[in-house]
């Protein structure tokens, strides 16, 4: 095989490391956007139709104590039952290994294009 089609070889492997890597990363970013949707945006509670705040936001002292007046204490514990924190975090949990594995194939690509372009730099460079 020619020299000049084992380092074209090379190269497109090296790129398909480096897109896979990118795709991974997009992919894991994509549960930290879902895990910030949950956790930062108002919903609208399933049962009676109460407008809750994002759990980012909401009051924790509703859910404790019953001493506020009206439906607060109610409508706080509804709306906390509805979006509670381990769809988040669940979220964030996966995005972990992903984003490692995703870092891990982007640099091998990178890394191994620039050593093999260093390579025939310092090549050229003694001849």
């Amino acid at each position: 095989m020619h020299p000049m089609a084992i380092e074209q070889n090379f190269r497109i492997r090296a790129g398909r490391l480096q897109s896979w890597g990118i795709g991974v990363l997009i992919f894991a970013s994509l549960f930290w956007i879902y895990a910030a949707w949950q956790v930062f945006t108002p919903y609208e509670s399933t049962y009676n139709k109460v407008d809750c705040p994002a759990p980012f936001n909401s009051d924790r002292r509703d859910l404790h104590f019953d001493d506020s007046p009206g439906y607060a204490h109610r409508e706080a514990l509804q709306c906390a039952s509805d979006r509670d924190w381990p769809e988040p975090l669940a979220a964030l949990v996966m995005s972990v290994p992903l984003s490692a594995v995703g870092s891990a194939l982007l640099t091998a690509g990178t890394v191994s294009v620039r050593l093999r372009v260093h390579d025939s730099e310092v090549r050229e460079a003694q001849n």
